[in-house]
């Protein structure tokens, strides 16, 4: 073989490597943003931590994984929070931490699942309280929502989270406009300033056809 033709295969190989490098960097480097419309749905506010959507990537490990399987670092923390609870019955706090992380996923029934078992050894916790509804809510119970907030609401007339979220499940989840002109005018009153409270009016203004 003559020493051009070597020469003339190796630019091509050393192209063609550096082409399909640059590839692969600009489809990595894309993945996240195509990721976060799926994962910004709106929602009820949370209320103890809840609801700060993760959509990270989660490294290199995690590219072999099944679709909706968390990343490697969660499910590794899911299981040492599972093995708390498993180990401190009366202990609420590590399932608290459980249900803030599923619903950070936005995997709602498991997120559910704990704040129910959180709350029947803390049932005054009143951010928890809140967070299950908006849990229930994202799943199609708005009715069962609506009655996570009214217990809020007895424990702390004031929560101002829960006094939001109302007028969401009330406008979008059982059409109720009567009720989610009620709770917009209560929590107008305690705090005109709250945000989203103008946009809730707007819709609430055109019939709740937001």
């Amino acid at each position: 073989m003559k020493r051009e033709t070597i020469i003339t295969a190796m630019v091509f190989l050393v192209v063609g490597f550096f082409i399909g490098y640059i590839t692969e960097a600009e489809f990595n480097w894309n993945a996240p943003e195509r990721m976060a419309p799926a994962a910004a749905a709106a929602a009820p506010a949370g209320a103890s931590g809840a609801g700060t959507q993760n959509t990270a990537a989660g490294g290199a490990g995690n590219a072999q994984l099944p679709p909706g399987h968390p990343p490697l670092e969660i499910a590794g923390k899911i299981q040492e929070l599972e093995d708390q609870a498993a180990q401190h019955p009366e202990d609420p706090a590590p399932r608290l931490e459980l249900a803030n992380l599923y619903y950070d996923q936005r995997v709602f029934d498991r997120a559910a699942e704990w704040y129910e078992k959180e709350l029947a050894l803390d049932p005054k916790n009143a951010s928890a309280r809140t967070d299950l509804g908006t849990a229930y809510f994202n799943l199609g119970r708005p009715q069962d929502a609506l009655k996570e907030y009214e217990a809020t609401l007895k424990i702390n007339p004031t929560h101002e989270p829960t006094m939001f979220n109302m007028i969401i499940v009330n406008l979008q989840g059982t059409h109720d406009l009567a009720a989610a002109r009620a709770a917009w005018e209560k929590l107008h009153q305690r705090n005109p300033n709250y945000p989203g409270l103008d946009k809730l009016k707007e819709e609430l203004d055109a019939g709740g056809g937001g």
